[in-house]
């Protein structure tokens, strides 16, 4: 008997032992990315990742040489401004809920989508010469937008803590009542990491009183030319400082 329990004292002396650890969880997926895709002027389209679709500014066929995308679906349309290259909601396909400028202005929600509609101006006189603007401010997929819409003045500060800080903004760089500084301080206040031109001067809308992009890119050191009319985004793709994006227009 003591021999076989010194024998056994021996063998837990010569085996290694071995820790036993608890079963660790596999990390979580990557949350899959949404898609942004521009048509031109003012009209941006988002796909989230459970598939909801969101039309911004849709324009009118009067909207210089643009072609409309044809039978384009939607779940939400939200249009800034009664103009009317930025109101044609009835050319979208499917039954969106339509948010049409004033009466978007405050807390809404379009299936699941929550979203505020921010109240400002399309010149710098408070609406006095062209009427109203909405600012459309809405997080999805963990990413917060802003889309400015027509605004023709720096937003001021109500307005901007109404808004919110963004990462992604809809900067409407072809609008001249705008100054290149005006620009520049509205998308820094609103702490942009991307800036995407829209409303600008392309051979589409040659007659249109639009600044070029090209005038709003001068001197400027983080660009990012996609070379393409959409791209996929996730909160990790987030650049860490302010970097203009120039989307292709899809036609």
């Amino acid at each position: 008997m003591r021999f076989s329990l010194c024998l056994g004292l021996v063998l837990l002396a010569i085996v290694p032992w071995t820790p036993v650890h608890a079963s660790q969880p596999a990390p979580a997926p990557p949350p899959p990315p949404l898609t942004i895709r521009y048509y031109g002027h003012a009209f941006v389209y988002i796909i989230t990742s459970t598939g909801v679709r969101i039309a911004l500014d849709p324009y009118d066929e009067n909207t210089g040489t643009y072609t409309f995308p044809a039978r384009l679906p939607a779940d939400v349309v939200l249009v800034s401004n009664e103009a009317d290259d930025h109101s044609a909601s009835n050319r979208l396909f499917g039954s969106p809920q339509v948010f049409r400028s004033i009466t978007a202005i405050g807390s809404n929600n379009a299936r699941g989508l929550f979203f505020q509609g921010i109240q400002t101006y399309r010149d710098k006189e408070q609406g006095a010469q062209h009427g109203t603007n909405a600012v459309f401010r809405f997080q999805v997929d963990g990413i917060r937008f802003a889309h400015l819409g027509g605004i023709g003045h720096v937003p001021d500060s109500t307005q901007v803590s109404e808004i919110g800080q963004v990462d992604v903004l809809f900067l409407p760089v072809g609008n001249l009542d705008l100054t290149i500084a005006d620009l520049n301080k509205t998308a820094a206040e609103l702490g942009a990491k991307i800036i995407i031109p829209i409303k600008y001067k392309t051979d589409f809308t040659p007659d249109l009183a639009l600044r070029g992009l090209d005038e709003y890119l001068a001197g400027r050191q983080n660009v990012r030319d996609l070379k393409a009319s959409e791209f996929n985004l996730t909160p990790a793709e987030i650049p860490a400082a302010p970097t203009v994006y120039v989307m292709s227009i899809s036609q």
